[in-house]
């Protein structure tokens, strides 16, 4: 999957085995005391090298780079605990879906760091297949808006017809139906306030727009981007920037190709997950509360 290069120092491996206990793809075997590469690396982790206590493994990953910010300072010990776990946890309560931007822009530097930070998530067999595209600036968002508005004024005009949708009820396609029954008295009034009164109820008024994607080849593709999504999520919280997502815009992008083709996106790539990004006008006075869980204990 990945043109690597591993090598292995004899002389400094002193056989604890790690390397072959953690490698997941089991491609190291211990002979006479002293690791070798007996099988095929096939998730260019860098587990291998980054546990060798005695720095016996080399590892050369061409197109794979640390993470490089430009907004951040960030240690590169390994040793340094970046957090504790009542600021992370601080920082998970006080996040908050934003829905009132300000019209300030945000650096093409912050948001590429955002990226970066988004793939430092895991990603299924480390298949790192993500996509990300940026519109950074309020007009694109507003053109980009007017493209989904008019996906869904087309929707709702169909979902208006009972025929139709009885139709489809009866041909085992519910999902006009319910959509009329969920969507189409909030959609409608939103139309009628993006057409109306210039009033922005989709990305409601974000400076920018984080598209994450998948190109062919993940195992788990909406599992991967989701997992970046939330990366974004949490460092735009620690920067002092709201977010919010949009799935109207996700299943909008998966329904009309046409749209697609704005984002100059292929065909093979598959929107997963729109953030809307920029700074808050408000700032939350309290943490955010949950529903009460019941966990099921498997015994």
């Amino acid at each position: 999957m990945h043109n690597l290069v591993i090598e292995i120092n004899p002389e400094l491996c002193n056989g604890c085995r790690i390397c072959v206990r953690i490698c997941p793809a089991r491609a190291f075997t211990l002979i006479d005391n002293t690791a070798v590469l007996t099988g095929q690396c096939t998730f260019a982790c860098d587990h291998c090298a980054a546990a060798c206590p005695q720095a016996a493994i080399k590892t050369q990953f061409p197109g794979f780079a640390p993470c490089h910010l430009t907004t951040v300072t960030i240690s590169d010990d390994p040793q340094t605990t970046p957090a504790k776990p009542e600021e992370l946890i601080s920082l998970m309560l006080t996040r908050r879906s934003c829905r009132l931007y300000s019209t300030r822009e945000i650096s093409r530097k912050l948001l590429s760091d955002l990226v970066n930070i988004a793939i430092t998530a895991p990603s299924g067999t480390n298949s790192q297949q993500w996509t990300f595209s940026i519109i950074d600036k309020r007009l694109r968002v507003i053109a980009f808006g007017t493209e989904i508005a008019a996906y869904y004024k087309k929707l709702n005009r169909l979902a208006n017809m009972k025929w139709l949708r009885r139709i489809l009820k009866l041909c085992g396609k519910p999902e006009l139906d319910h959509y009329y029954r969920e969507y189409y008295e909030s959609i409608n009034e939103g139309l009628d306030l993006w057409y109306e009164r210039d009033e922005d109820r989709l990305f409601h008024g974000a400076p920018a727009l984080i598209f994450i994607g998948s190109r062919p080849g993940a195992s788990c593709p909406r599992e991967d981007a989701l997992l970046a999504t939330q990366n974004i999520l949490l460092a735009a919280e620690s920067m002092n920037l709201g977010t919010c997502l949009i799935g109207f815009a996700v299943e909008a992008l998966r329904r009309d190709a046409k749209i697609q083709k704005t984002l100059n996106l292929t065909t093979s790539e598959k929107i997963f997950s729109v953030i809307a990004v920029g700074y808050p006008v408000i700032t939350f006075q309290h943490p955010t509360k949950r529903r009460k869980i019941a966990i099921n204990w498997v015994e």
